[in-house]
């Protein structure tokens, strides 16, 4: 009969581990007394330090800065106003800054604006409220106003959202009265700080220098450079030259917020049949940008009105001078007596004017810039999510161009067309998993701490109580033991002897022998018993 035996394989991990706690308590057992309790303490410190690191860690409020580092307010003051209120803070030490506790933050900015105290602004016009040193000079007088002017500048441009301070540099060279000798132009230099993450646009800095252009008398508007913190000419860009890329990039924002209008609209009517992933619209719209005015003069002949009419009549008599010019022609003829009795000869002569007006219209016109020249739409549609007719198609394509203004006298152009969508898988959200979320964290961070806490109280503390007091009892017992074996062997050790009470029955004798015994030997008791009784007899 063949016995088949089955030898344990133990991991070679598990038994170099179990190696290692064996050595490790070999050497505990190994090591004197006071070795063990310098390593028992040490432990005891760690789980100490590892527990008030874990509730500092859960349980601590955060600290957060009072001001920036750069406003400009003098710590010294807001120290001495928190240290008032007692309002705990801290110092960072890179920086400087004052920390305070996240739920005191506001409180303790309340408290510093109530006290007065603020960030120090540039100062102003009111460094000319200043009485000046008598006879001070001209140039004395005229760089306090440009200081001043500086710092309205620098607390005008601190004003704006995104810049935290600001300084402001004028060059403003003296004026002379002579024509020929006239200086150079103003300029100006603008430093800025601005905050962590906040940028200036173009329309911001332009912003900027026109009001300092504006602050300062013949100040062109290429003499002002504005700084940031980081060293950018931020008013790189701001030359005339470039007012046509200005305009270019204003055309193409315009352009395409009208596409994406359009396009919104086609979409919100297709989606309601077609459902959500089953069409696609794009929308090309072509924008004419150009400025047009136009004067036209319109003439109508056939409506015509008289304006003015002016006529005049002439009317001569006698003889006129008739014949070949000469000497004869300017003899009078002779008189005839039929003649003469005959009516004198008359000239009689008319004139008529007459004035007319056409009718004429005058108009002026003025064309919007952005005018809408042709659209272009093109719609695809899914044609796995339905079978749809050529009938259907038309009125899809109906429903949108009403809804986008389709115009064909302007040459808009619509294509509807039905295709097989690629298929594309969905990304699903996987939902976190429950140990992962925060209310978990925060709930374990807790569990952790209470565990821990009760676990060095139980395996660290209670072990540790008891080792100590063990060795102060062993101590004590061998102190005890060396004392008595230097007392002389025949001397027995005298116990003290507590006196018994008498018997019941006694004689009075005895009892008070007892009680003199009683009283000899424990007067505070004896003292507290009477006092008890002269205490009772009186409340009796």
């Amino acid at each position: 009969m063949t016995t088949a035996t089955a030898d344990t394989m133990t991991p070679p991990n598990e038994g170099g581990f179990m190696a290692r706690l064996r050595g490790l308590w070999a050497r505990w057992q190994g090591a004197s007394r006071s070795d063990r309790q310098v390593l028992v303490i040490a432990v005891m410190a760690t789980v100490v330090a590892t527990v008030i690191v874990l509730v500092l860690w859960t349980a601590s409020r955060g600290y957060r800065p009072l001001y920036g580092s750069q406003e400009g307010f003098d710590s010294a003051e807001i120290i001495e106003v928190l240290e008032a209120e007692k309002i705990p803070y801290r110092m960072q030490a890179d920086s400087g800054q004052i920390l305070v506790l996240e739920d005191q933050l506001g409180r303790a900015r309340m408290t510093l604006a109530a006290r007065g105290i603020r960030a120090k602004m540039p100062a102003g016009m009111e460094l000319l409220d200043k009485a000046g040193a008598l006879g001070s000079s001209q140039f004395l007088e005229e760089a306090r106003y440009r200081l001043g002017l500086e710092g309205e500048l620098s607390r005008t441009i601190m004003a704006m959202k995104a810049v935290r301070s600001a300084r402001v540099h004028l060059a403003i060279p003296k004026r002379t009265l002579f024509i020929r000798q006239q200086p150079e132009k103003p300029s100006a230099a603008v430093m800025l700080e601005l905050y962590s993450g906040a940028t200036l646009s173009r329309d911001q800095v332009e912003a900027i220098v026109n009001l300092v252009v504006g602050a300062v008398t013949a100040m062109p508007v290429d003499a002002v450079s504005v700084v940031d913190q980081n060293g950018r000419l931020l008013s790189a860009d701001l030359e005339l030259a470039q007012e046509l890329a200005r305009s270019g990039e204003r055309q193409l924002t315009y352009n395409q917020q009208m596409e994406q209008a359009l396009n919104q609209r086609a979409s919100d009517m297709l989606q309601p049949i077609l459902g959500y992933g089953n069409y696609r619209v794009q929308v090309a719209a072509r924008v004419n940008f150009d400025q047009i005015e136009e004067t036209r003069e319109q003439v109508d002949p056939e409506n015509t009105v008289v304006t003015r009419e002016a006529s005049r009549s002439d009317t001569r008599g006698g003889n006129l001078a008739i014949g070949i010019p000469g000497a004869l022609s300017n003899q009078p003829p002779a008189t005839n007596a039929d003649e003469e009795e005959a009516a004198p000869a008359q000239n009689l002569s008319s004139e008529s004017e007459r004035y007319f007006e056409t009718s004429r219209a005058v108009r002026h016109t003025k064309f919007q810039q952005a005018q809408l020249e042709r659209l272009s739409v093109s719609v695809l549609l899914n044609s796995e999510a339905g079978q749809w007719s050529q009938a259907q198609l038309d009125q899809l394509g109906q429903l949108v161009q009403d809804a986008i203004g389709f115009e064909a006298a302007r040459g808009d152009s619509l294509s509807l067309h039905a295709f097989p969508f690629a298929a594309q898988p969905v990304p699903e959200m996987e939902p976190l998993p429950w140990w992962q979320t925060q209310e978990y964290q925060l709930y374990l961070r807790y569990l952790i701490g209470a565990l821990l806490g009760l676990g060095l109280i139980l395996f660290v503390l209670r072990p540790l109580v008891k080792h100590l007091t063990r060795t102060v009892e062993q101590e004590k017992a061998q102190a005890e033991a060396a004392q008595a074996a230097l007392l002389p062997k025949h001397e027995p050790v005298v116990e003290p002897v507590t006196p018994e009470l008498p018997p019941p029955g006694s004689a009075l004798s005895v009892q008070l022998e007892h009680l003199s015994l009683l009283a000899n030997e424990e007067p505070a008791r004896v003292a507290e018993v009477i006092t008890q009784w002269m205490s009772n007899n009186e409340r009796d």
